[in-house]
């Protein structure tokens, strides 16, 4: 069998959400979709290091290697381990009539094989315990005796530096084994897929579950703009309701459709074409006292904790982005940005009350970020609780006096500041920065703290900094826009 016909675990996972991703993965490679960027990217590393930290705690196992498409080859080595007695197999290969699986841990117990899949999420969720079915399905297909399946994933409750209990495992056999009967009629069909002409498919949910399709794009039409997809908060069972009533854009929807506050605004909005300010924006402003602070935290999860009573996936804040103004309008910025090295919220923590020290309010946009944050600093800094915790107690959030009382149709259905700044504030963005996204600043900043850059250091601290300063920047402006929606005097 050529290599492209394999059926490997990857490839059975894509059929199963969708024949025509399985078809299109086989069959047209090197597409534009088929490129990864730089965060998802990272994030599969990230998947690939917790799996081999993972074997840590099964020791004295031999590894099978080979490229990724040498499927008989770490078949061969694979068995080749088995006869020489080998207890402990990382990346055990099996093939059976062209299905093709590498199982992270093979382990033989007392009465069979145990299979251990590693995960580098923090629970089991239902497509893991389909994704051991494939492996326990092939493996036993191929001759292998293996008696249970259990799914490793990370453990909220380890804390650095005490890592012992880093994983957590579950047997899922008992659910696998249910679904291995329906796995093999889907086996021969998914085989099929790949070797003929591209199947038709129907659009629908399962084009974003488990995650979205790289070729969606290819088989969704293109939306108009203000499509009823976009109508806040109404709900996906809803939304294809409307459409199945011909109901397609925003303007469409006539006044018998039941609608939260927020979505009744933007369908206003859209309809009259203009910015829809209501009464209740001018007292909220009114509830921000000044001086004040408007304050942006940027933060790491890592799945392998570093720091002292971090769990996986502990959202850290590394850096802040401050905007001081004073009772006049004047502003005085202060940034900080942690190096490569120790624990950076010691020291985080000491910047940060001093940059807020004499503000009456600390301004945030999704105030509820900050305020974890700054508890977690608080947490771990016991000499500035007091101080911080006033810091968190004078958290004002801008997000809902502009989603309670402001809609632009530009807006498009999200309050996100990336959204809400540039409707509001022609030309002004992210667009130009070199880092643009949160997702992108995080994976920066943790590689940028291990030591693991690549490039111009000085370059990517100037780019993090920009990008954060943007950020609290955007929240100053967005408040000047606000009093002046609200018709008050600029400050």
């Amino acid at each position: 069998m050529v290599k492209e016909q394999v059926l490997s675990k990857t490839r059975f996972m894509a059929g199963l959400q969708c024949p025509l991703r399985l078809w299109l993965s086989v069959n047209e490679k090197n597409t534009p979709e088929s490129d990864v960027d730089e965060v998802s990217q990272a994030r599969m590393e990230s998947g690939n290091r917790v799996g081999e930290i993972a074997r840590n705690y099964f020791p004295g196992g031999i590894l099978i290697e080979g490229e990724r498409y040498e499927y008989e080859k770490k078949c061969v080595l694979t068995q080749d381990a088995l006869k020489n007695g080998h207890s402990i197999i990382y990346e055990a290969a099996f093939m059976h009539e062209g299905t093709f699986v590498a199982i992270d841990i093979l382990e033989r117990g007392s009465i069979g094989w145990i299979i251990r899949e590693v995960k580098s999420t923090t629970s089991v969720k239902t497509e893991h315990v389909l994704d051991a079915a494939i492996q326990l399905m092939t493996a036993r297909s191929a001759g292998l005796d293996v008696v249970r399946a259990d799914l490793l994933h990370l453990n909220r409750e380890c804390r650095y530096p005490d890592l012992t209990n880093l994983f957590a495992s579950e047997d899922v056999t008992a659910g696998a084994e249910e679904m291995i009967a329906d796995l093999r009629a889907r086996e021969c069909e998914l085989k099929c897929v790949m070797a003929e002409d591209a199947p038709e498919v129907e659009v629908g949910a399962h084009c974003d579950s488990p995650r979205a399709c790289a070729f969606k794009s290819r088989c969704w039409p293109e939306i108009p703009e203000h499509h009823i997809s976009t109508l806040y908060r109404f709900g996906q069972a809803k939304t294809q309701a409307l459409i199945e009533q011909g109901v397609h854009t925003i303007d469409q929807v006539d006044g018998s459709t039941k609608l939260n506050a927020t979505a009744a605004r933007q369908v206003d909005s859209i309809v009259s074409g203009r910015v829809i300010v209501e009464a209740g924006l001018g007292p909220a402003l009114d509830s921000l006292t000044f001086p004040a602070a408007f304050l942006d935290f940027e933060t790491v999860s890592m799945a392998i904790p570093v720091w002292d009573g971090c769990s996986p996936y502990t959202q850290v804040p590394v850096q802040f982005s401050c905007h001081f103004m004073d009772s006049g309008g004047a502003l005085q910025h202060h940034e900080w940005l942690a190096v490569s090295g120790c624990d950076p919220r010691p020291q985080l923590a000491k910047a940060l009350v001093k940059a807020c020290e004499g503000a009456e309010t600390v301004v945030a946009y999704n105030a509820g970020f900050e305020k974890g944050c700054i508890i977690g600093l608080a947490q771990v800094c016991p000499e500035l609780e007091e101080q911080l915790m006033a810091i968190a107690d004078k958290l004002a959030d801008l997000l809902p006096m502009v989603r309670n009382n402001v809609y632009h149709p530009q807006f498009h259905g999200s309050f996100s500041i990336k959204s809400v700044l540039p409707a509001l504030i022609p030309g002004m963005g992210y667009a130009n920065l070199d880092i643009a996204s949160g997702d992108l600043a995080a994976l920066k900043l943790e590689k940028m703290i291990l030591g693991e850059i690549e490039g111009n250091a000085d370059e990517l601290r100037s780019a993090l900094l920009k990008y954060c300063e943007m950020d609290t920047l955007a929240m100053v402006e967005l408040y000047r826009e606000l009093q002046s929606l609200a018709g008050k005097e600029v400050v």
